[in-house]
């Protein structure tokens, strides 16, 4: 039997698109046993002046029935310090710890839950933290702990997908970088987002993991070559390191 050369080529072709697309299924498809329960931070970075006052959200996210929130949150009390915090939210309604903090410390700490008939599902703030920059320097925020129960009359653990740090650059305006002559109006430097995602100051396994949970999100600190989409050229990255 004769095969045309333009036959072999198509078969050739058509064999390596399915190599790429089991790969790339491979990597873009939810893992079966993925973790969906969130306890995270928000933001988890931005620049700041000395003396700005800003707020940090402690959102819960969960697709299934939840009815108790607790775990610690730790701040750099060098360069932080908590103003205020409000905790009558939509999620919580009743707290067995009502949130309290210690700016000596640089902690505060949360246990409370719902009592709405079915529990909590979907995503929503559970905490808002009012901080005040102190002087200069790297302002770090940490959830410690964290601890969410599942709504089944047995207080079973819920599996919680791993917290990521918030870090907040503080500088004094006379730092930044004038874009006119606005004495309000600054630009700040574009830096390369660190691919040291769990600030652990190490390149780990836990990085990737971390980033496989954001592959096409939007959040620019994935975002390693600043293309505007979070893909497989970040992954690439993130490997390389």
């Amino acid at each position: 039997m004769h095969i045309s050369g333009f036959a072999v080529q198509g078969t050739l072709i058509a064999t390596a698109l399915l190599g790429f697309l089991a790969i790339t299924s491979f990597l873009v498809l939810p893992l079966t046993n993925e973790v969906t329960t969130h306890m995270r931070l928000s933001p988890t970075a931005k620049t700041l002046v000395v003396g700005e006052t800003f707020t940090v959200e402690v959102i819960v996210a969960s697709p299934i029935p939840v009815n108790v929130f607790a775990g610690d949150l730790s701040f750099d009390t060098e360069t932080l310090q908590v103003e205020s915090i409000a905790y009558n939210t939509s999620i919580a309604d009743l707290w067995a710890e009502e949130p309290w903090y210690s700016n000596g410390a640089g902690t505060l700490n949360f246990a409370g839950g719902t009592t709405q008939q079915g529990g909590f599902t979907g995503e929503a703030t559970l905490i808002t933290i009012n901080f005040k920059t102190l002087k200069e320097g790297s302002g770090l925020l940490a959830i410690t702990d964290a601890e969410i129960l599942k709504h089944d009359g047995l207080g079973t653990d819920a599996e919680i997908a791993p917290t990521i740090d918030a870090l907040f650059t503080i500088a004094s305006p006379e730092n930044l970088l004038k874009t006119d002559a606005s004495p309000t109006t600054y630009a700040v430097v574009k830096t390369i987002p660190s691919t040291d995602l769990n600030n652990d100051g190490k390149q780990s396994i836990a990085d990737i993991s971390i980033f496989m949970m954001h592959l096409q999100s939007t959040e620019s600190r994935f975002d390693f070559n600043q293309d505007g989409n979070i893909d497989l050229k970040d992954f690439n990255i993130i490997l390389g390191r």
